[in-house]
């Protein structure tokens, strides 16, 4: 769902013309293939993707990057996506890549920033959200199967990332946690496939000024995706396309109504913890240089397009029943926003209809 087979089909044509263009106009080839170094039990172990997978990663690097390919006094691109890889998926650079490489510390740095932001360049070919009607029907259709709420096109909420703030600065770092971190939006649909991910926030920001700054908050504002919902957690408030629970919830309806809510959120809540446990580097991006957060977001958004790669090759997943705890913090006092009335009364037309009556399963009596 993440994006559309056309998009995909689209990405991988451009990948086979350029490598037959790249014949012709003789690209050097890579100067060793790294990859053979490992068995596939190894390279999974290591870099917790697949070959194909990883295959294709390297091949989506070296499209955009053949100007890299004609100095031949730099690394190869496979040389740089183990490289990135192996920082990504680690947190570190293991001794043994670092040996077989045989990079300086310096270069390595610049290696996964390098990489990092030609990864992040993809979003928009590979993080894409329902481009027309029946896209976001298909999107919809499968989150009223798990949890019986209709409309809705996708689940919304912050990634948080530990980072190490300047000293000056702290404050502005500070979660609801009371966590130094920078957060990012995220946007995901009930496989839990990116749909959006919007640019680095200090982690003190809420969540409710991120959306409203987002740029699918802009385009859902001018009309650009129709009437649809998006189910939003509790640093959100209701509007005209976001979806909450109700507070407080009085009447059984408004309960199962909840429940099914905190169903189908918590779709987001494992994915971003997919996504933290699969990469690991972003349990804590280190030192936030002052007045940029431009790497860190390029590093994050890196993340999120390899995470979509790896659902379309359907690499397994890890197995962490330990999910993220999901911002804001229970005791955390949410800004109070004016609710338009017409969003709560169409909140309600959806709770009369779909959820006056019990399921007989929803561990609500009547």
């Amino acid at each position: 769902m993440a994006f559309a087979p056309a998009v995909w089909l689209a990405a991988q044509a451009e990948l086979y013309e350029d490598d037959e263009e790249a014949e012709v106009n003789n690209f050097p080839e890579p100067q060793k293939n790294y990859l053979g170094d490992y068995n596939d039990d190894y390279l999974f172990e290591r870099f917790r993707l697949t070959r194909p997978c990883i295959s294709f990663i390297t091949d989506c690097v070296r499209l955009r990057m053949k100007a890299t390919l004609q100095q031949m006094n730099g690394p190869s691109v496979d040389e740089m996506v183990i490289v990135a890889l192996d920082y990504y998926v680690n947190g570190i650079l293991s001794t043994k890549v670092v040996d077989m490489i045989q990079m300086e510390q310096m270069e390595i740095h610049e290696v996964i920033n390098n990489v990092s932001k030609v990864l992040s360049g993809m979003v928009r070919e590979f993080i894409t959200f329902p481009a027309n009607g029946e896209e976001r029907a298909n999107v919809a259709h499968e989150i009223k199967k798990i949890c019986g709420i209709p409309t809705s096109m996708g689940l919304v909420g912050c990634m948080h990332v530990k980072v190490r703030p300047p000293h000056h600065d702290k404050e502005a770092f500070r979660n609801t946690m009371d966590n130094h971190t920078v957060m990012t939006q995220v946007i995901c649909d009930c496989e839990g496939n990116l749909m959006s991910v919007e640019n680095c926030c200090v982690g003190s920001t809420p969540e409710q000024t991120i959306w409203d700054m987002s740029d699918i908050a802009q385009q859902l504002k001018h009309g650009a995706h129709g009437t649809h919902w998006i189910i939003a957690g509790k640093g959100y408030a209701l509007s005209r396309h976001l979806l909450t629970t109700v507070s407080p919830a009085k009447e059984k309806a408004d309960r199962r109504f909840n429940a099914a809510h905190g169903m189908i959120h918590s779709v987001l809540q494992r994915t971003i913890t997919l996504v933290k446990r699969r990469f690991r580097c972003l349990a804590n991006l280190g030192h936030v240089q002052q007045n940029s957060l431009d790497k860190k977001a390029e590093i994050i958004k890196a993340c999120c397009v390899l995470h979509n790669i790896a659902k379309k090759f359907s690499v397994p997943v890890l197995n962490d029943t330990v999910l993220e705890t999901m911002h804001p913090a229970e005791n955390h006092q949410v800004p109070v926003v004016e609710v338009p009335s017409y969003a709560e009364k169409s909140r309600a037309a959806i709770i009369g209809i779909y959820f006056s009556h019990s399921s007989g399963n929803d561990g609500i009596s009547d």
